[in-house]
């Protein structure tokens, strides 16, 4: 398959993704308020349903196909650079830790894995870090719209004032929008892009 279609497939698993993501976080949103901190002394754990795992699972699963499209993209126009290899490393550990984790918590202990937190923190920050350098890097390399690249950024960025206890859990929302724009450009563009590539080598 050459490159092109990579491309293309891979902005295709992005938009896909993002799609599912935000169903995920409309469905998480949907069920009664967990608890914060002290609060989790009187008051219950807003739990992961089955459903809202999967699709939290299978959107992080697309996202990495995405990111491949980008990474092909961006590699190249002979311009991914230390800074989108770092991105790529570290936001691949997080995906691990919330794969992981997520697969642990459904298989193992039904729902309620109590070192939960332990996996997803640091999964979720080298997620964001990870996203941030990658986007940061797609960035310079001007193989995408500028508007495209600041999208996954704020994306990224939007996920560190999320809380999945509360209603804040929809601020991981423009992640997903961000996926399934930076899709749509991979996508429907990719000539476009390809003259692009080319322009900057």
């Amino acid at each position: 398959m050459s490159s092109s279609n990579l491309i293309r497939w891979g902005g295709l698993a992005a938009m896909l993704g993002g799609m599912l993501w935000i169903i995920g976080a409309v469905i998480h949103a949907s069920k009664p308020r967990g608890c914060v901190a002290e609060e989790c002394a009187f008051r219950p754990m807003r739990e992961s349903g089955a459903l809202d795992g999967i699709l939290t699972l299978l959107s992080l699963l697309l996202f990495a196909v995405g990111v491949m499209g980008l990474v092909i993209l961006a590699r190249s126009a002979g311009r991914f650079g230390k800074m989108g290899k770092a991105g790529v490393v570290i936001g691949a550990a997080g995906v691990a830790l919330l794969v992981i984790s997520g697969l642990i918590q459904g298989i193992v202990f039904g729902g309620d894995f109590p070192l939960m937190p332990y996996f997803v923190i640091p999964g979720l920050l080298a997620l964001v870090v990870g996203l941030v350098l990658l986007g940061v890097a797609i960035l310079r390399s001007r193989v995408l719209p500028r508007w495209a690249a600041a999208l996954l950024i704020i994306g990224a960025l939007a996920m560190l004032a999320a809380n999945e206890q509360t209603a804040r859990v929809l601020l991981t929302i423009p992640l997903g929008v961000a996926w399934i724009a930076v899709g749509y450009v991979l996508w429907s563009e990719n000539n476009t892009l390809d003259r692009r590539t080319a322009s900057v080598r």
